[in-house]
């Protein structure tokens, strides 16, 4: 396998497993570092890092930008939807 390289440092265990079944579903190769650091221990760096070989590392990062802008336009219409601005008597 080529050299690794990190395209996320997670804040939890639990995003960093979502990134990498993402981009498995792509066909894209990950591992996870410091996968059994716990959250009480996320200090100086010892997050759970995403990597992928060096020569899949821009698409595993346009897959993660995706996964981001998606999770905004979500947050974004959950936001609307509390708000009311979908509802047409308002």
């Amino acid at each position: 396998m080529d050299r690794l390289v990190e395209v996320y440092a997670a804040s939890d265990i639990t995003l960093a497993y979502l990134i990498k079944a993402h981009l498995e579903d792509a066909g894209v190769p990950v591992q996870i570092a410091n996968e059994n650091v716990s959250a009480a221990y996320c200090i100086d760096g010892m997050v759970p890092r995403v990597l992928v070989p060096a020569d899949r590392a821009e698409e595993a990062r346009e897959i993660i930008a995706e996964i981001q802008s998606s999770s905004r336009t979500d947050e974004d219409d959950d936001f609307d939807d509390m708000a009311g601005f979908d509802d047409p008597e308002i």
